[in-house]
């Protein structure tokens, strides 16, 4: 979720110093990995590094450093169960701790900022962190984008923006779009050449079809099949998914990575269980295809 830090980071420093707290190392059995970051203000925090015991000692070192004239600290949060423990996870992690504060920083986190929203990894350097590490980056959110808003696609579009994906949802049918469900610039309306605009990014995108036709469908795989993806996915039966697959002989090879049917097999029924199985399988592709993303 840097994207959305970097951000958070930006404007809060427009009125006070904030401690960025970054995980850097973890042995063992821990609830975050390298990459985990949080915001910790002298009354407030944001985003997460564990929860629990862990983040309260986090925030507490945060905090003093905010009183100090330092502008960085490495800390260590043991889980191993003994006296002074955080947890009894069983492992250790290793953080740093950087100070934020003044026009330059706010400065720096806005360009952090800006080039996250235009999609682009930035490399965090030591004066980010408060410490130097080799191929430390800041990550923008993935795209997803749902073909279909029907309900599952009105359910799926809900969750996605919870848990760190930069969505777009695209229908043909101007109803679909009439109430307040959705941010009007994440909205492709009309044929499906206007799902092109949310393919031209610089971000993997992770497209989902779950179209309530056969030929809506095949015009979309038509133009998907034509763009490299991070992720292709769809719902339907396996009847119906085969008559789509021969209907578009010309994109064999991209089809062969079609994820069909989507989602794990939890026995979901309602749009919202089949938007959650969707995106369980979402986010297991997203850790294991871009290690760092959070």
């Amino acid at each position: 979720m840097d994207e959305r830090l970097f951000a958070r980071l930006s404007s809060w420093l427009l009125r006070e110093a904030v401690v960025l707290a970054s995980v850097i190392e973890t042995r063992g059995a821990t609830p975050r990995k390298r990459g985990a970051r949080m915001l910790v203000g002298n009354s407030d925090s944001a985003f997460s590094v564990g929860g629990g015991l862990l983040e309260a000692r986090v925030i507490q070192f945060a905090r003093a450093l905010l009183q100090s004239s330092d502008r960085e600290r490495i800390v260590e949060i043991d889980l191993g169960g003994g006296a002074d423990a955080a947890g009894i996870c069983g492992g250790r992690m290793r953080l740093a701790l950087r100070r934020w504060h003044g026009d330059a920083d706010q400065l720096r986190a806005a360009s952090i900022a800006a080039s996250l929203a235009a999609g682009e990894r930035v490399a965090l350097n030591e004066r980010d962190l408060g410490i130097d590490l080799l191929d430390e980056v800041a990550t923008p959110d993935p795209r997803l984008l749902i073909v279909g808003a029907g309900h599952c696609g009105e359910a799926l579009y809900r969750l996605a923006r919870q848990v760190g994906f930069d969505v777009r949802i695209h229908d043909s049918r101007d109803e679909c779009f009439v109430d307040d469900s959705y941010d009007s610039t994440h909205v492709l309306r009309g044929d499906v050449s206007s799902m092109s605009d949310a393919l031209d990014t610089a971000r993997p995108v992770f497209a989902v079809l779950l179209n309530r036709d056969f030929q809506a469908d095949v015009a979309a795989l038509d133009l998907l099949c034509r763009h490299r993806l991070a992720f292709l996915g769809m719902m339907g039966s396996r009847r119906r998914i085969a008559t789509v697959r021969a209907a578009l002989p010309q994109h064999e090879a991209a089809l062969a990575k079609l994820v069909a049917p989507i989602g794990v097999d939890i026995g979901a029924e309602s749009p919202e269980e089949i938007a959650i199985s969707i995106l369980a399988q979402l986010v297991s592709l997203r850790r294991r295809q871009l290690p760092g993303t959070d």
